[in-house]
């Protein structure tokens, strides 16, 4: 692919015009040899010899004057053609005997390309919309299983409070897909620290001074507005100055000229080259990098005071289930321990002294052996250490060898005269003049001898003069603090954080093994090998940039390949309905945890590259930067909504929040007050490291399964799929309802099969409703054919209703697991049965008769008499027809009726007519009662009657 002249800087235009330069000579060389040997093959068939030569011998010494053609010409090439073809020489020399690689040949080293080339890729594809790159969108969507690894190289090499711009070689797709920082952020231990160190008091120093500490607005940028053009905004912005302490260039001189530098000392014999691995520091740039990150380390360098206070100690606490005061408290370790169990405890054995008083808990774990039962997985800690005599020294100008205030002289309290013994000595033997003592012209201390003895009681990586470069995120910051006792006074919640950010620390500790030696798997490195993968150098921003469109056109890619067109990603990558959804469009809309879990950790990063951006547009400065930075990762439960996809980090939240407690009351003291303005977020910065670390695996995973539904659909895997006993019915129903409609098409004429279909199912629905309720079905005016197909169907579907019914019935009876809502059904279903075949017995009763016979009914009446005459029968005799009482019983009765009217203010009808009735037998009570009694006479069936007597 040519790239134009205009997207070259002056640099690569050069380089590219020496190559060029290059192979013309190289071209004209060729040419000249060339014509120097068809110059020689023509002389020697033209016959011309030098004078001196016979014929015989000119086709035998022909080679020899090509060979010294060569020499000649060689004698005039300039010494960099020499250097080039040396070089080259080499190089073949060294592909000759290489080891051979996977497809045995050796691949040349890619030249890095400009930054204008990804940027003019990324310009041009914009948000994919473009007919033009409709091809690309299966490589974009592709790349989102890699979004992961991206962010968290992206965040690995983010940049420091000290720098204004980190420029980080990346590796990049040609299509603009995916953009990876190709980097790993390899630092100096004690220097890392130190520069850290300046920052804290940087810092703390800028917040006693700044009156009013405004802290960034979160998200930075608005939701509806897309991420800046980097070459458009941002590159000609000169930024504000980073964070950086005046260094004093006679006090600092050791690392004055380096200090704030990315990657320093590489080409200088401190460090072991380019690869940055190994260093090795002198005694002064140690003991001022020391004097540097005096804020962040202990003072402390007496063992003794972390007596049961030390991992060993913690690991006994954990066993026995006991809380060390201060300590960590944790599950018990053991917890099928029964006391009632044991063969011998404190009460029948014999030999066991019984301590009456509590033992306490440091005696336990101090002697975990002596005063505990079962000492299971303990450990033994030194009981006391030998005692340390350095003190630090706070004034540099003392010397190096001086009496501490802190030492008490001991004083002589009693006199004592020691007795002389008297030696004879013949005579007296007194030292030459020349002899002198040892060491007599050494000085005593050097300006180094008080450094060095400071370093040697340092904490590591201080007491160490060489040591192996480490990653920027594997270096604790603040570790040591929270392995010390808390302060007193400290309010609870800080001591809690104490106490949580140690038991983590205990449980690493405890579970820690040495890493298993395994294949290392470079994925960058088969990427660059690819012809699809470029490198360059680019501004961290800018990358940052690139991550966020790219991570947000893959996940729009995602919706739109869903046809989800009511929903919409916003730039700070929030997923909204522009519409209310219908319950349709809710399920189909659903993503599971893979997608939103990638949003929000891309919308976590949004944040991140958004605040670079504000400072590198000068809308913000260092200070408001790194207090946004580490507001970011100590809020990232309220900024984003990562624990809803993958509860497991509520871990790193909860953890994250004991490390603000942990700095703030720490940064916060003296004449620091409380409020924003502590931008030190290195140690937040890490657990989202290690989170971003474990979880891109996983991520990984489940993103590629994601897009390999996506591109391929689901596998069935050639298997018929079971019905679920949850679909049994409704997978009967769409069977039955399919033969229905096969029998419909094959009944039908051509030009009326779809809306008389739908009818007819209507009907059969209709008919089965019918059938459940036991009502009779009948459909004036329906074709014979049809309403003997729909009866077919319903014998069908009530045959196969009744089977499961009593099946299921039986699985119940047997004790079968049966689930809540079968054994309900199964119970209506048996009851429709029941009344069912009640009704039929009723109809065929009253259709067909009484199934007795007149001889049978004549034994049954004479029977039933003969019985109650057995019994002494006396039947109750009706009420004479004129009884004294009877009109003033009626008036009672009507009475009590008409109450229930009488605060009723509205009527229906019913109500209405009965109380007409009333009336009316208020008027005529006589006929009324008449009425009354010639009913009673006269009628077969009476109501029930319910008889209550109370007693008092």
């Amino acid at each position: 692919m040519a790239i134009p002249p205009y997207m070259l800087n002056p640099q690569w235009a050069q380089v590219m015009a020496q190559q060029q330069a290059q192979a013309f000579a190289q071209a004209q060389h060729q040419a000249m040899h060339a014509q120097m040997a068809a110059n020689a093959n023509q002389q020697m068939q033209m016959g011309q010899m030098p004078p001196g030569m016979n014929p015989g011998a000119g086709q035998m010494q022909a080679p020899h004057m090509h060979e010294m053609a060569h020499m000649q010409q060689d004698i005039t090439i300039p010494e960099e053609k020499l250097l080039e073809k040396s070089q080259k020489w080499q190089q073949l020399q060294s592909k000759k005997f290489a080891e051979k690689r996977k497809f045995g040949f050796i691949d040349a080293q890619k030249e890095d390309m400009p930054p204008e080339h990804i940027r003019k890729i990324i310009r041009d594809h914009g948000d994919m919309t473009s007919r033009k790159y409709r091809h690309d969108k299966r490589v974009y969507l592709g790349a989102l299983k890699y979004m992961p690894h991206a962010v968290m190289k992206l965040l690995e090499n983010m940049p420091m409070p000290w720098e204004q711009i980190r420029d980080v070689p990346v590796l990049y797709h040609i299509t603009g897909a995916i953009t990876f920082v190709n980097e790993i952020p390899w630092v100096i231990e004690p220097h890392y620290i130190a520069q850290w160190g300046t920052m804290w008091v940087m810092m703390r120093r800028e917040k006693r001074d700044r009156r009013h500490f405004k802290r960034m607005r979160f998200p930075p940028f608005d939701d509806e507005e897309p991420p800046l053009d980097y070459a458009d905004n941002v590159l000609d912005v000169e930024p504000l100055e980073a964070i950086q302490i005046d260094l004093d260039s006679e006090e600092d001189e050791a690392v004055f000229e380096w200090f704030y530098e990315h990657r320093p000392l590489v080409g200088t014999p401190y460090v072991n080259g380019s690869t940055y691995r190994k260093w090795n520091l002198t005694l002064p740039q140690m003991a001022t990098m020391y004097r540097l990150a005096n804020q962040l380390l202990t003072d402390l360098v007496d063992d003794n005071f972390f007596y049961l206070f030390d991992p060993k100690s913690f690991f006994t606490a954990k066993a026995l289930n006991m809380a060390i005061p201060g300590g960590p408290k944790f599950e018990p370790l053991i917890k099928d321990h029964n006391v009632g169990d044991e063969d011998w405890n404190e009460f029948n054995d014999i030999n066991k002294i019984i301590i009456r008083q509590p033992i306490r808990t440091e005696y336990r774990i101090a002697f975990p052996y002596l005063y505990n039962n079962m000492p299971n997985f303990v450990h033994l800690s030194w009981y006391h250490t030998p005692n340390v005599v350095y003190i630090k020294t706070e004034d540099p100008d003392l010397p190096a060898f001086y009496f501490d205030p802190l030492i008490n002289p001991i004083a002589h309290r009693n006199a004592v005269k020691t007795i002389e013994i008297e030696i004879e000595m013949d005579e007296e033997f007194t030292l030459p003049e020349e002899v002198q003592p040892f060491l007599t012209d050494t000085p005593l201390y050097t300006d180094n001898t008080a450094n060095g003895i400071s370093l040697l009681w340092a904490p590591r990586p201080f007491n160490m003069r060489s040591g192996r470069c480490r990653r920027a995120i594997d270096i604790p910051l603040v570790k040591q603090w929270y392995k010390e006792h808390c302060p007193p006074g400290h309010p609870v919640k800080v001591r809690v954080s104490y106490q949580k950010l140690l038991k983590y620390y205990v449980l690493n500790a405890l579970k820690h093994r040495r890493p298993k030696p395994q294949k290392k798997r470079y994925l960058f490195r088969s990427f660059k090998a690819t012809k699809f993968f470029q490198t360059t150098t680019l501004d961290w921003v800018e990358a940052g940039l690139q991550v966020c469109r790219q991570g947000y056109n893959m996940l729009n890619l995602l919706i739109h390949r869903k046809n989800l067109n009511y929903l919409h990603l916003d730039y700070n990558f929030n997923l909204k309905p522009v519409k209310t959804l219908t319950t349709k469009e809710r399920k189909k809309s659903r993503f599971g945890n893979a997608f939103h879990l990638c949003r929000e950790i891309l919308r976590l990063t949004k944040l991140i590259v958004d605040s670079h951006v504000q400072y590198r547009l000068n809308n913000v400065d260092a200070f408001q930067l790194s207090d946004g930075l580490q507001y970011i990762f100590a809020h990232v439960g309220q900024l984003t909504g990562m624990y809803r996809y993958k509860y497991k980090l509520m871990k790193q939240i909860r953890m994250c929040k004991d490390l603000k407690h942990l700095i703030y009351y720490r940064f916060n003291t003296g004449p620091v007050g409380k409020g924003p303005g502590c931008g030190f977020w290195a140690p937040g910065w890490r657990v989202w490291l290690f989170f971003m670390r474990g979880v891109t695996p996983l991520l990984e995973r489940w993103l590629g399964n994601l897009l390999s539904r996506q591109f391929e659909g689901r596998h069935s895997k050639g298997v018929a799929k079971t019905v679920t006993k949850q679909r049994v019915e409704s997978h009967f129903d769409l069977e039955l309802r399919a033969s229905v409609m096969h029998d419909i098409v094959d009944m039908m004429p051509e030009g009326i099969k779809q809306n008389k279909a739908r009818t007819i199912l209507q009907h059969l629905s209709e008919a089965w409703r019918c059938w459940k309720a036991n009502i009779p079905w009948k459909v004036p005016g329906l074709p014979i054919p049809i309403e003997n197909m729909i009866l077919r169907y319903v014998k069908m579907k009530a045959d196969w209703w009744t089977n499961t019914a009593h099946y299921n019935r039986e699985r119940i009876r047997r004790g079968a697991t049966v689930d809540k809502t079968v054994c309900k059904k199964n119970l209506g279903r048996l009851t429709r049965l029941y009344l069912k075949a009640e009704q039929e017995r009723q109809h065929n009763y009253l259709k067909d008769g009484p199934y007795i016979s007149p001889e049978e009914a004549v034994a049954i009446y004479t029977t039933t008499v003969h019985w109650l005459e057995s019994r002494r029968f006396a039947p109750i005799p009706f009420p004479p027809l004129s009884y004294k009482h009877d009109t003033k019983l009626l008036i009672l009765a009507l009475e009590r009726l008409k109450e229930a009217y009488s605060v009723k203010s509205r009527l229906n009808q019913s109500q209405r007519e009965e109380l007409g009735l009333i009336e009316q037998a208020y008027d005529n009570p006589h006929e009324a009662l008449s009425r009354i009694k010639r009913h009673l006479l006269t009628q077969r069936a009476f109501k029930e009657v319910k008889i209550q007597i109370f007693f008092r």
